[in-house]
């Protein structure tokens, strides 16, 4: 009698011993474990392993909706097994409050989840207290019989329910249906409580992410809006990185068929997208918004058009108050050669339009524009014992302007973007798993060849991360429809211009050649370009331009 006694204390001790060690060991699994699917798998198989169950199903607390989705529906005898890694489960999800918006108490998981507390049965056909309609109807379509039933809540550290497990028909070794006793029950609230935990750290960092994310949503939005004209440049260059890196994971042929992102490497790429220009946050407006080369905090073609205007004034009094020869020699001492009114009104008009184009930015200003800036500062006129230039010196400056509308220090204080954003983000501690953030974004204006900014990098330092977003930034460029000191390009236009970069040993040339192939810039031409700037590029002559062989 005392060995059976002593037997029995031993066995009940090596069980509670192994329960103890299971539960240790999914505890450590879990807590380990990032994927979410994996994480479902893992507490449907331990809670099967546990109960010996037939079925288990887990819902997840769908707050926005209110609403609990099925995650994992499990039935040995039924050989279902939908959710986790399986495929997803396409059962409707069961609404947390009637059509009155009163909670339903009536149906069993529910009320588990209103209640917050486990309720169990030894045959669910049996109780007067719950709705369980929809478990017979299931039963008799799947010629089936749930019996023994017991459900839990999934609780985190605020009392707050996050899931609920569903555990059908327990069974013993001969595979008779039981209750589920007192032990599996003792089993089942710890798994949940693991199984909180788990889901509860997941669900923390999914919203830390997703707090993130908005956040860098909202800067990216806050720096859009300090340039009227570039409005959008930042989502749609981030936009463009995410297509060129889902293309490489879609790619089964070519450099990059073994080439695979994961889910983690996405996410940091997008955010390193929506960052590229987080520097711009310091740069002075009236560099970011110099539609023209006039322009600083006014367009200063407003100050010579009213000189040109105070000119023909000038002259025509001078006209009228002087003979016809004598205007005639006052001409000549002041245009260098002898004018009628009339010819001076004229030449005055075409030299005002033709300044007016010049403070228009251009791909190249010629050497005979230069020219004839130089030679339009040397009018003047006299008012008051004051000499008036048409154009001075510094206006001279801007409106030769070889390309674009920005000066040589003007240039460099854009470029400090690069930069500013470098030191912003290099001080964010960013989760491990994005730790590139900060050099992707930063390296969008390198070049392959060691020519680009700020670093200077060659092609051995710069990752693929890095080339898709300068290539995509510099698409997004010459494509954008926004900028009023440039006329957007059609896409064969921006193509050739990419393809010359490829040429000079700026951009990644498999890149371009996946741009190309894959339609990816017909995709975004769709979305982002004007009607008139859809062309159809010659993709053999583009590629003729960078792989001439």
């Amino acid at each position: 009698m005392l060995n059976q006694v002593v037997f029995s204390i031993q066995e009940l001790t090596t069980k509670q011993i192994q329960h103890i060690q299971r539960l240790t060991n999914i505890g450590k699994a879990l807590s380990s474990e990032t994927n979410l699917d994996k994480i479902f798998d893992m507490i449907l198989q331990q809670a099967i392993e546990f109960t010996n169950a037939d079925g288990a199903t887990i819902y997840m607390v769908d707050a926005e909706r209110k609403q609990l989705s099925f995650e994992i529906v499990y039935n040995r005898t039924m050989n279902i097994h939908q959710g986790g890694t399986k495929e997803k489960v396409d059962w409707p999800s069961i609404p947390l409050y009637n059509e009155e918006g009163n909670p339903r108490l009536n149906h069993i998981v529910t009320a588990v989840y209103h209640t917050k507390k486990s309720l169990y049965f030894d045959d669910v056909y049996q109780t007067d207290d719950y709705d369980t309609s929809g478990t017979r109807r299931t039963d008799r379509q799947r010629d089936y019989r749930s019996k023994s039933m017991l459900t839990l809540p999934l609780k985190n550290h605020e009392d707050d329910v996050l899931g609920i497990i569903q555990m059908i028909n327990a069974m013993d070794k001969n595979g008779k249906v039981n209750s589920f006793n007192d032990e599996h029950r003792t089993m089942m609230d710890s798994l949940a409580s693991q199984a909180a935990i788990a889901l509860s750290n997941r669900h923390l960092i999914a919203e830390l992410e997703k707090l993130l994310m908005q956040f860098m949503h909202s800067i990216a939005k806050t720096i859009e809006r300090k340039s009227k004209y570039s409005s959008n440049h930042i989502i749609r260059v981030a936009n463009l990185t995410d297509m060129f890196a889902t293309k490489i994971n879609d790619a089964t042929q070519g450099p990059y068929k073994d080439v695979h992102f994961s889910k983690e490497e996405l996410t940091e790429l997008s955010m390193a997208g929506m960052m590229h220009d987080v520097g711009k946050i310091i740069t002075p407006e009236y560099v970011m918004d110099k539609s023209t080369k006039l322009e600083t905090i006014m367009d200063r073609i407003d100050l010579i058009t009213q000189r040109f205007h105070t000119m023909r004034l000038f002259f025509r009094y001078q006209y009228a108050i002087l003979s016809e020869q004598d205007f005639a020699d006052y001409t000549t001492i002041h245009l260098g050669k002898s004018h009628t009114l009339e010819e001076v009104e004229m030449w005055l008009d075409g030299e005002l339009a033709f300044v007016n184009g010049v403070n228009i930015g251009t791909e190249f200003l010629p050497d005979t524009d230069m020219e004839r800036l130089e030679e339009l500062t040397k009018y003047s006129f006299e008012h008051e014992g004051e000499q008036y230039y048409l154009i001075s010196e510094e206006e001279k400056r801007n409106l030769q302007i070889r390309r674009g509308t920005l000066l040589p220090e003007e240039i460099k204080i854009m470029g400090q973007h690069v930069n500013v954003t470098w030191e912003m983000l290099s001080e964010v501690s960013f989760p491990k798993k994005y730790a590139n953030v900060a050099f992707y974004a930063a390296t969008h204006h390198e070049k392959l060849n060691g020519k680009g900014y700020p670093q200077g990098l060659t092609a051995e330092q710069l990752p693929l991360q890095s080339r898709i977003l300068a290539v995509a930034d510099i698409f997004e460029a010459l494509t954008a429809a926004d900028r009023p000191y440039k006329k957007p390009k059609t896409l064969s236009e921006s193509l050739q211009i990419m393809a010359i970069g490829v040429k000079n040993g700026e951009l990644d040339p498999h890149l371009l050649d996946l741009f190309l192939d894959s339609g990816l810039y017909l995709e975004y031409a769709k979305e982002n370009m004007l009607p008139e700037q859809i062309d159809t590029p010659d993709h053999e002559a583009i590629k003729k331009i960078y792989r001439p062989e």
